[in-house]
């Protein structure tokens, strides 16, 4: 049987995508020597191929997200799915970003964006 569908699945083109990473925590320990403190393990980077692009009031009018702010933005992804709450990093801008929701969109096809959230630097 032919998939009907399988040429009418919008994607984003692969010209606008480039490698960026999902930092995956894993383990960790207690450090007896600073006071028993908490140290995360390190982070695995699972690369994937995603665009980063400006949060518009047409992608909020559809959904009921909260509160979102000047470091918002969205990311697409053709299929790769991200954990919300995660880190993504990407080399093209060195910035690390905060997957705070998956925005909705049809689920007839692969293609995935999520709300993200940069951080600030710190002011000197």
């Amino acid at each position: 049987m032919i998939n009907a569908f399988r040429y009418a699945q919008p994607k984003i083109p692969s010209g606008l995508m480039h490698e960026m990473f999902q930092i995956m925590r894993s383990g960790g320990h207690y450090d007896p020597h600073n006071g028993g403190q908490w140290v995360p393990g390190e982070g695995d980077k699972v690369p994937f191929q995603g665009v980063i692009l400006p949060v518009s009031n047409k992608d909020l009018m559809r959904e009921d997200i909260g509160t979102y702010g000047k470091n918002s933005q969205k990311v697409y992804t053709n299929g790769f799915s991200l954990e919300i709450g995660g880190k993504i990093y990407d080399p093209a801008e060195d910035r690390t970003y905060t997957v705070t929701q998956e925005l909705g969109y049809n689920s007839i096809h692969p293609l995935k964006r999520y709300l993200i959230e940069r951080k600030e630097e710190a002011e000197e």
